[in-house]
Formats: C-alpha cells, structure tokens, sequence
C-alpha cells in the first residue's frame, strides 16, 4: 500500500495539506507558493493560505516570495529526541563505533513500519551521506532495517510489508516476501544483517539488533561505507565484533536508564 493511501478514514483533508507543505519546506529547505504548489499538487491559493495560517501561528518564516520552517520546529525536535531512549542510550556506543571503524555508524529504530535515524556518527573515511538523524528509512533494503524486521513476530512483519511494500531501490534490493523471510531466517541465525548495494549502489552496510532480555527489539546499529572497502578490506568477524559489542553497551544502558 503507499504511503499516501495508509489510514484513509478519518483523516482531516486540511491537515494532511499542511503537513505536506510543512514537509516540503522541510525536504527542499525553503521555497516560494509556486514550487511548493508543484510538488505538493495542491492548487498555488490552496499553498498560499495554508502558509498564512502557518506564518501567522509562528511555524514558518517569509524572506521575500520564499517561505522557511521556523525555529520554532526546534523545540520539538529536542522533544522529541530526548523522549526517545535510544539516543541516550547510544550516544557514546555509535560515536566510538565510528571512530574505531572508520566508517559511517548509525542507530536507528522502527516507527509506523519504517525506520527512523536517532544517531548517526561519521568516521575518518566515511563517505558522504544524504541519511542522517530523522530520516525515514525502508526497512527491507537497510542492513539495520532487516536486523529488526528478523525479530519481528511474523504477524508485524506482514503488516509492514503490507503497509509500505518492498520497492526496488537498486537492482539489488529484495522485492519479494519469501527471499525477504529466507533472508530474516539468516539474520536470526547469524546475529547481523548485510545490506550488499540495496539502496543506494556501491553503498553497502551492515546491522546488528538492539534487544531486551525478552526479545523485545529497541532498535539497530549499523555500519555503511562504500561496498568495494566494506566487503573486500574488512573482516566478517571483525565487523561483527565491532557492532556486537556496540549493541551490548546499547542494551546494558536501557537496562540501567
């Protein structure tokens, strides 16, 4: 099912318009009536008086004949942020995860069947990334998505699926649901999940689950970098090491936060 489709009952045609526009100002940095009529298609009068309405309430800002997100957005984001306790939690476990690999370290957790960044950290040699803290992440396709998917319950994981689907990111990435479960089983058994070119090409990755003792899964932490360094110059072992030990710390400051 898309996105756009998900809970059509019920929902308040007025406040799914402004928050799309809030969502374009958001993915575009700022732009006039105009360009956010385009990309929403909604009607440029339509645009208009939501951004008045917007403006006049302190969530946007006027520069000429373009419109921003206030800094008012700021305070929920710290709110936000702080009511989540894996960015606590994993504040130092990622930041020495990429400083001891080098590479790009992230951990994430799921909400609404996708991810959601809470901590992103860059080593020495990471590569450059459009991924960061808050961003939306299918879970099939990312190393730390299919960590948590593969302890999902069965009945979660066809939700999601049926949710958001498996598109195609790359050619690599897996678009049915018996490779995805064939794939999960592995993930079970190994403790780590790969990501080999799935979402973005020669970008691979690999993730780890973040548990409690009940299985209850908290989230994931994964390491990405370019595919020729991550699958040819590491070892398997050494990058499971690596995120193992990074996850335990994770879960042994939930259990004690």
């Amino acid at each position: 099912m898309d996105a756009d489709a998900r809970d059509e009952v019920d929902r308040i045609d007025a406040v799914v318009k402004a928050l799309d526009i809030v969502e374009a100002l958001w993915q575009t940095g700022g732009a006039g009536v105009t360009a956010l009529a385009d990309r929403t298609d909604l009607a440029k009068s339509t645009v208009h008086a939501h951004l008045q309405t917007l403006y006049s309430k302190g969530y946007v800002v006027q520069e000429e004949e373009e419109y921003r997100l206030s800094l008012r957005f700021l305070s929920f984001g710290e709110s936000v942020k702080r009511a989540e306790p894996l960015y606590e939690s994993s504040e130092s476990a990622v930041a020495e995860l990429a400083e001891r690999t080098g590479e790009r370290a992230f951990c994430s957790t799921e909400q609404h069947g996708l991810g959601t960044i809470v901590r992103a950290h860059d080593g020495e040699r990471s590569v450059t990334s459009d991924i960061d803290v808050g961003t939306p992440t299918y879970l099939h396709c990312s190393a730390g998505g299919k960590a948590m998917l593969a302890h999902f319950d069965e009945s979660k994981v066809d939700r999601i699926v049926d949710d958001w689907g498996l598109p195609a990111f790359t050619d690599e990435t897996i678009t049915d649901r018996e490779t995805l479960e064939t794939e999960l089983e592995q993930v079970r058994e190994e403790g780590v999940a790969y990501n080999h070119g799935e979402y973005l090409p020669g970008v691979s990755a690999v993730g780890a689950p973040i548990l409690d003792n009940d299985g209850t899964v908290y989230g994931a932490v994964a390491i990405s970098g370019p595919q020729q360094r991550l699958e040819n110059e590491w070892e398997v072992e050494e990058l499971q090491n690596q995120l193992l030990s990074a996850t335990n710390t994770i879960e042994v400051n939930l259990l004690f936060a």
